[in-house]
């Protein structure tokens, strides 16, 4: 059958007439990947594909149209998470904190409140700093108290080498700032005054790095900030959907464009994040180039 022969012809035989392995390890492995989408009906023909990528979670598609259900999937499964982690905590308010502690009096306190509301804008520890009744660092220990996580410095930040953590818009955002790699498994990042769970775990999943979050001082968080938005970031896609079918239509669109290597998909409060790499490096490192994102919101769930 020509089947056999072709099987046959694609087997070197050594002197003694037994079976030797192929010399090109990479065509064997592409032989035996099989599609990553349970509801692949190619069949055997799946063994014998013609492409080596698109990869989504780890896992190829031989079509197209897998690539379009493995995408689903990994949208609605990200859809059905709740993203709310951590959000309604009781905490302790801070201006009882800093009166716990000694920091503040009560009509300190009251003075900072009223005028807040007056002006309509500001945090309650920006006020107190402004009044001269506190100072930034009291500020911070307190935050830090009442989010259970650290005060973080800036030193050392390369705001350059962190750009490729997230994309821009999550920082405009959701006020995260990546700080610094330790070893090549942990990453620090601060927030400015409220520590964002849902974040920090989809960072992790994205990644596959630890994050440990904290907040820092005013004055520096601003700093660094402004430092940060001076960095090039890597190319991100805004959307804003109609449907959820409109999300994975562009999903699937632009992960079968690139011809994604690796390629994987967060939700973030109302947004989904998509990042893909068009070649392999490390999922925070390698040029910006290599990195392509696309953010998206729903204006349908249906």
């Amino acid at each position: 059958m020509p089947i056999l022969r072709l099987r046959q012809s694609n087997i070197a035989r050594s002197k003694a007439g037994e079976p030797r392995p192929l010399q090109n390890s990479t065509v064997l492995s592409g032989l035996s990947q099989q599609c990553g989408n349970p509801g692949c009906r190619s069949g055997w023909m799946k063994l014998w594909r013609s492409r080596q990528v698109p990869v989504l979670d780890g896992k190829w598609a031989c079509s197209k149209e897998c690539m379009w259900q493995m995408t689903q999937r990994t949208v609605l499964h990200e859809a059905d998470q709740n993203t709310s982690i951590g959000h309604y905590r009781h905490r302790v308010p801070l201006g009882l904190l800093l009166l716990s502690r000694g920091t503040i009096t009560h009509a300190q306190l009251r003075r900072a409140l009223v005028l807040q509301k007056k002006a309509g804008e500001g945090r309650l520890g920006e006020w107190l700093v402004r009044q001269q009744f506190a100072e930034e660092e009291d500020i911070a220990r307190a935050l830090s108290a009442q989010w259970n996580c650290p005060v973080l410095t800036a030193i050392p930040h390369d705001p350059f080498a962190m750009a490729n953590i997230f994309p821009r818009i999550m920082i405009d955002t959701f006020g995260v700032i990546p700080l610094r790699l330790a070893g090549k498994h942990l990453l620090y990042v601060a927030f400015e005054d409220r520590i964002d769970r849902s974040l920090v775990l989809a960072a992790e999943r994205m990644l596959g790095l630890k994050v440990e979050a904290g907040v820092m001082r005013d004055a520096e968080y601003r700093s660094v900030r402004q430092q940060m938005m001076r960095a090039q970031f890597p190319k991100t896609r805004l959307l804003a959907a109609e449907n959820m079918r409109g999300m994975i239509h562009a999903f699937t669109a632009l992960i079968e464009e690139c011809k994604a290597v690796r390629s994987q998909i967060v939700r973030v409060h109302d947004y989904f994040w998509l990042r893909i790499w068009r070649q392999n490096s490390e999922a925070w490192n390698g040029s910006s180039e290599n990195i392509e994102d696309m953010v998206c919101t729903l204006a349908s769930k249906d």
